[in-house]
């Protein structure tokens, strides 16, 4: 991050040309890509789940654990399944063509791509936002909603003077999520025809061979995440998860009418029809008219580079967070818990700004050692281990928080080790939040695109790359083979892990 944010005073011929013409797009896109898509999740998230916290109606317990099935479908390939849904607007913009004008259906036609893709994006990453507000409106228990009732408050006032409020840290970490992923995308924001910056930086560097130009674009991103990442410290106001103490009781949940029931249904129906079940009945039926064009013998190594890819990032990083999460809590230094802090703040980055800060660095060191570390294997897990330690580290750091503070402590009194108290005591009691981490990384592994098209080895694909290459060369119904191996085995850690949080909660 910081050889990239050094940029910013290094000289590049073409930046001017870059700020005069392009600079000011790429801002507006981002910023009202980032608008849109947060406005939509958050609303998405916490209707849905508030609705199956607090309210009983038919489905509720389907909905429950349904409503993060969107999780498994990566924004690209949510965008190839809706790569038509532009087209399905042609007819409205005919009628205002004629009944309007030409001027009138130009300006509706470029403004109508912000709340597709927006809209497109939303329904993949509320589940971000839907998860942590259903654990804190959970949390917070019954006492508040009795007391509410008591003071003569109706549902709706419960919910947005009382339920909401006390939310308000868990919807803004999870805002802040979605934030990241759509500041990240490629694959959507390109289908649909959007220059955000991470566009940008694809096109100045590859189109235009300008890498300076580049540089200087991912530190402009740089410093836009850096200012989000200050104002949702200030929107927090040094708040912290809510959790009422001693909350025994759950909520006891507002039965619904019939007419209440019904549009419960829909509002949880809509997000997980349109962020899920359509994209994957679509791709079913894609997949069945041309598997057989997709499925040969280069498939299989397809899918063994993204498992195997997968699962090397998934226990290096584990491992790597064990140890970080482990010297913080043991030594209880200041020093290291800055530097912990600082070192998972590789998640709030974007993949391509990742890349090209590890190239840098890359190519420095080829040229003092004279060993070639860009496009290879290692390069590529290294760029995973900075873009998605903090995926691992916060469930480790969370459970020897709540399991192993006070043993450690006893162990210390005692002249243990270490070592000792890492492998006799950290380990067994963390078991399954390693487990919980492994799998985030995982997931996040198999859907990440922008680091793997800039960082891969030569003729090296994976499943992701595979789809990509497929839709930029107009063959969408064939993406769908790769497309669904994606979605397949990332839905079921996805299951599981939700099924925990359940569990625990």
């Amino acid at each position: 991050m910081g050889e990239v944010l050094w940029q910013l005073t290094d000289p590049a011929d073409n930046w001017e040309h870059l700020k005069e013409t392009v600079l000011g797009r790429y801002l507006k896109d981002s910023l009202i890509l980032v608008a849109g898509t947060v406005f939509l999740s958050v609303a998405a998230g916490v209707s849905c789940a508030w609705l199956v916290t607090c309210c009983e109606f038919p489905g509720r317990r389907i909905f429950e654990w349904a409503l993060v099935l969107p999780l498994a479908v990566p924004t690209f390939i949510a965008a190839y399944a809706y790569f038509d849904l532009l087209d399905m607007l042609t007819p409205l913009l005919i009628w205002v063509r004629i009944n309007v004008g030409p001027d009138v259906m130009i300006f509706l036609g470029d403004f109508l791509v912000y709340p597709v893709t927006a809209l497109v994006m939303a329904s993949v990453l509320y589940p971000y936002v839907y998860l942590l507000a259903r654990a804190s409106f959970s949390r917070q228990g019954g006492q508040m909603i009795e007391a509410a009732q008591t003071l003569g408050y109706n549902p709706k006032s419960i919910f947005f003077r009382v339920a909401l409020p006390l939310a308000r840290p868990a919807v803004v970490a999870g805002a802040s999520l979605v934030i990241m992923e759509t500041l990240n995308d490629y694959g959507a924001v390109k289908h649909f025809g959007l220059s955000t910056f991470t566009i940008g930086i694809f096109r100045t560097w590859f189109a235009l061979n300008d890498m300076a130009g580049a540089l200087r674009l991912a530190a402009m991103l740089m410093l836009f995440i850096l200012f989000l990442l200050f104002l949702e410290r200030i929107l927090r106001s040094g708040a912290k998860f809510d959790e009422v103490k001693n909350a025994i009781r759950p909520f006891r949940r507002y039965r619904l009418s019939v007419g209440g029931s019904i549009l419960a249904i829909l509002c949880c129906l809509l997000p997980l029809a349109f962020g899920f079940l359509v994209p994957l009945s679509r791709f079913c039926f894609w997949a069945s008219a041309t598997y057989e064009k997709i499925l040969d013998y280069t498939f299989v190594n397809l899918v063994t580079n993204s498992l195997s890819l997968a699962a090397c990032s998934g226990v290096l990083i584990v491992a790597f967070a064990t140890f970080l999460a482990f010297v913080g809590r043991y030594y209880l230094s200041a020093g290291v818990h800055a530097s912990n802090r600082l070192a998972i703040l590789g998640y709030s980055v974007p993949g391509a700004v990742v890349a090209m800060g590890i190239l840098l660095v890359a190519g420095q060191l080829n040229v003092t050692f004279d060993v070639l570390l860009t496009g290879s294997f290692l390069t590529l897990i290294f760029a995973y281990l900075i873009r998605f330690l903090a995926v691992a580290w916060q469930p480790i750091d969370s459970g020897m928080e709540k399991n192993c503070d006070r043993l450690n402590e006893a162990s210390k009194t005692l002249k243990s080790s270490a070592i000792s108290s890492l492998f006799k005591i950290n380990l067994p009691l963390i078991r399954s939040s390693m487990w919980a981490a492994a799998l985030l990384v995982f997931v996040d592994t198999m859907k990440e695109l922008p680091l793997t098209l800039i960082l891969r080895p030569t003729n090296f694909e994976t499943l992701s790359t595979r789809t990509y290459d497929l839709t930029s060369q107009a063959q969408i119904p064939e993406s769908s083979v790769p497309a669904i191996c994606i979605i397949l085995v990332v839905v079921f850690p996805v299951i599981w892990l939700n099924r925990k949080m359940e569990a625990r909660r």
